[in-house]
């Protein structure tokens, strides 16, 4: 089970900095649709291993919600637009938010064997916590909004990796609860972004969102 933890995990964050290299949105909305097809089929192993159907559900619901709907519902509001899909004035360069993305995986190595390794005892829950520092960087690190929903979401697989396998006896209600404030969260920047189209203004990238 720890194996394919870290197999997962390790696969996340190789992920996560392909999408700080990347400029063009769409690959990294597909990026992160992979990176959600993966944790999908670590819940499904887990849900097998710890015999459960909740957790099974919630499989499907990550496969279904994060790595099929949530990605093709941003590709279509893409389509609409062809010269948004490249950001041309990101805050930072490419080599700089790679590097920094590396620093940070260390920084929450770190930052985990000094706070929590002792209370939770599992040396793997590291990558979690790089996860959610990762995406919280790809949030800031971006001026897209459609490239910081992503961070957003990066967050979100992050927390479900983090309470699936470390936290494995946590309420279905407290997960099920996260699915349904992401649907929230990408309801409500799709009604942003509309607002943003019919305004008169036009610029290379849609800003960041505020607020």
């Amino acid at each position: 089970m720890n194996d394919f933890f870290m197999l997962i995990g390790f696969s996340e964050i190789l992920l996560v900095i392909f999408m700080q290299w990347e400029v063009y949105v769409a690959k990294i909305i597909k990026t992160f649709s992979i990176s959600s097809y993966a944790v999908s089929v670590f819940l499904l192993y887990l849900s097998f291993v710890q015999h459960s159907y909740l957790v099974l559900i919630l499989a499907i619901l990550t496969a279904v919600i994060r790595g099929f709907f949530i990605p093709n519902f941003i590709l279509k509001r893409l389509a609409r637009d062809p010269w948004r899909e490249r950001e041309s004035k990101p805050i930072m360069g490419t080599a700089s938010s790679i590097i920094i993305s590396l620093v940070i995986a260390i920084f929450a190595y770190v930052l985990y064997e000094a706070t929590m390794l002792n209370f939770i005892g599992v040396l793997s829950g590291a990558i979690p916590i790089a996860l959610v520092f990762q995406g919280a960087f790809l949030v800031i690190s971006r001026r897209n909004a459609f490239i910081q929903l992503v961070g957003y979401m990066v967050m979100e697989n992050a927390a479900f990796l983090f309470t699936g396998y470390l936290f494995p006896d946590l309420p279905f209600s407290v997960e099920a609860g996260t699915v349904l404030d992401l649907i929230g969260v990408v309801m409500i920047s799709g009604i942003i972004m509309r607002m943003r189209e019919n305004s008169p203004k036009k610029s290379d990238d849609i800003d960041e969102l505020r607020g």
